[in-house]
């Protein structure tokens, strides 16, 4: 079974909430977030819940009117007891720092990456580190990733473009 990390931006299009978004872009998302669903992908997240927080800042629980609101909760419910459907690995801040991991490459080429996506890298890293497999990052509508796409390559870090470079988030 293969492992994604599942950039916010992923759940925010799958919602069709996001502004820049096309009807095939929803569309791919969507169906991403169905093949987790249906186990044929595992989610990872990091044991520290800054992505799950994250996703939780987007959706809205209560409703499950889209498919990204039932992702997350399906996640939560699911977390540590289904590893299928949700897997958790360990990263280590550095200094206190939320923004700042261990598992975050120190290539020159990313010390301009977003700080506020590091944890999605270092938990792509952290999770070959504890099952010697990849996980693939999803990645929708977030352009800030593409100028960093050789540095990931070169780390090894698989980053997934769900959507058309042609729409702008």
């Amino acid at each position: 079974m293969d492992a994604v990390i599942v950039d916010t931006n992923v759940i925010i299009t799958a919602n069709d909430e996001a502004e820049h978004a096309s009807p095939d872009d929803v569309e791919k998302c969507q169906k991403r977030i169905k093949q987790i669903l249906e186990q044929q992908e595992t989610s990872v997240v990091d044991d520290g819940w800054r992505i799950l927080n994250e996703y939780k800042r987007y959706v809205n629980l209560e409703t499950r009117k889209g498919i990204g609101d039932l992702f997350v909760k399906t996640l939560l419910q699911n977390l540590m007891r289904r590893p299928a459907i949700c897997t958790e690995v360990r990263i280590n801040p550095l200094d206190g720092s939320e923004t700042n991991f261990d598992e975050f490459p120190t290539t020159e080429a990313l010390n301009d990456f977003d700080v506020a996506d590091r944890k999605f890298i270092a938990v792509a890293v952290a999770y070959e580190r504890d099952y010697d497999k990849k996980a693939t990052i999803l990645q929708a509508l977030d352009r800030k990733w593409e100028p960093f796409r050789k540095a990931f390559e070169e780390e090894g870090v698989q980053v997934e473009f769900l959507c058309s470079s042609e729409n702008e988030a």
